[in-house]
């Protein structure tokens, strides 16, 4: 199965790509600060934890990591801080990971091992508005 994931160019947590929600401490204190505003704003029921009811997943074991199991999935999650995520170093990761090496929750997150996962391609983040602009639309009603 594919895998999509927002991950640092250049951090890592523990020996995998560090996630934006890994690598506060090693970033400087202006991008901690919009890292946590961005984590704050993904506490609710659009944004559920691993560890959530409403996430569909069981939780998350310390050889795992997050990611999604669409492209159109991790935009939705992330609209609205992808410039923010680009100009600090993130950039989108796809990996092919064994699917029983993989758990598929509501709104497209994926928990899967981070040892089994290879991968595939490391691209920029996709700062087209139309990624704004669809998910505003999908969420205005």
């Amino acid at each position: 199965m594919l895998v999509w994931r927002v991950a640092h160019n250049e951090i890592e947590h523990k020996h995998f790509p560090a996630g934006p929600y890994a690598c506060w401490e090693s970033l400087p204190e202006d991008v901690y600060d919009a890292l946590s505003k961005m984590h704050n704003a993904h506490c609710d029921v659009n944004h559920p934890s691993p560890y959530s009811y409403y996430s569909g997943l069981y939780g998350i074991r310390p050889e795992e990591r997050c990611g999604f199991n669409s492209r159109e999935a991790l935009y939705e999650w992330f609209a609205n801080y992808t410039e923010m995520l680009d100009a600090n170093g993130f950039r989108v990761f796809v990996y092919d990971v064994p699917d029983f090496a993989v758990q598929v929750g509501e709104l497209g997150q994926v928990v899967f091992t981070a040892y089994e996962a290879i991968e595939k391609s490391r691209e920029d983040l996709d700062l087209s508005p139309s990624q704004i602009s669809l998910f505003e639309m999908e969420h205005s009603c």
